[in-house]
């Protein structure tokens, strides 16, 4: 793997440019923005799932139909788990989706025990959530406490975020023992998220890293699997394939956002629910993803 590609430098340049941009808006338009990047290319790089399901043969002997009532009936599974025990179903966000975002980006980087690697990933991705708690301590302690019930301070974030540091070290170490190199970069990379999270609101911190460090280099691993790679002919198709799904997704977003008008909620926790729902049976449909990209 190149420690410098196209890919590598494209993330880089954004970010830096909305580091620069991002003092000179408003917190209203940081957070259109962040809308904005979670309902286009964050909410489309889960909206192909079906597709891939039927050509990874997860379900050889069934019908798109039964793919369609069991992936529906998992978002309902998260949606029912939110309602009955609010705390255990945050807790259940965060990992499943450290666990997402690590396996994204250091799946290609990483072999070998199973355990360790997604130890790995799930620390990695609590490094991610730790940075945005830490930098964000009072918009995520005020919406962790709305969904849970559980007050933190800045002290328990920065304890979970050197916690992750660590996990994620050691593993990393132990299972790439020649890779301080691209330990060193990722470290640095890491760096610039802490930079870029603290010049923005929690939620255009967060879709930031969503859509360009995990939604597009997602859709790149999709392309791989879908169309042997092919990118530029094959957005069209992949638009079309997904459309369905994608509308959906944007029209649950927005009956989501319309509670916070009319109900007068905090919008941090109703983003959570919504994300979590749809974010499970994508992250099942993914890890296959990662092992068809390996063999």
């Amino acid at each position: 793997m190149k420690i410098i590609n196209k890919s590598f430098l494209f993330k880089i340049s954004v970010s830096l440019v909305l580091f620069f941009l991002s003092s000179l808006v408003s917190g209203e338009i940081q957070w259109f923005i962040a809308l904005l990047l979670i309902g286009s290319v964050g909410l489309l790089h889960g909206a192909n799932d079906l597709n891939l399901i039927n050509a990874l043969r997860i379900f050889p002997d069934s019908s798109r139909g039964k793919h369609l009532a069991l992936y529906l009936s998992a978002i309902a599974l998260v949606l029912v788990v939110f309602s009955l025990n609010r705390p255990l179903a945050l807790l259940f966000f965060i990992v499943i989706s450290s666990f997402h975002f690590g396996q994204q980006h250091l799946s290609e980087t990483l072999s070998g025990n199973a355990l360790l690697r997604y130890l790995n990933y799930i620390a990695y991705g609590s490094i991610v959530f730790g940075l945005l708690f830490y930098t964000h301590a009072i918009e995520s302690s005020t919406a962790i406490a709305e969904i849970s019930g559980i007050f933190f301070t800045v002290d328990d974030f920065l304890n979970f975020l050197l916690a992750s540091i660590a996990i994620w070290i050691v593993t990393y170490i132990i299972m790439n023992p020649k890779g301080y190199v691209l330990l060193g970069v990722e470290l640095m990379i890491l760096t610039l998220f802490y930079l870029l999270f603290f010049q923005v609101n929690l939620a255009l911190a967060f879709a930031i890293y969503f859509a360009f460090w995990h939604a597009i280099p997602s859709l790149n691993d999709q392309f791989r699997i879908l169309y042997k790679g092919e990118v530029k002919g094959s957005w069209w198709l992949y638009l079309k394939q997904s459309a369905l799904f994608w509308v959906l997704s944007m029209v649950g977003l927005a009956v989501v956002f319309s509670q916070v008008f009319i109900q007068n909620k905090t919008p941090l926790p109703l983003l959570v629910y919504f994300l979590a729902a749809i974010t499970f049976p994508h992250v099942l449909v993914m890890s296959r993803v990662e092992n068809a990209l390996k063999s």
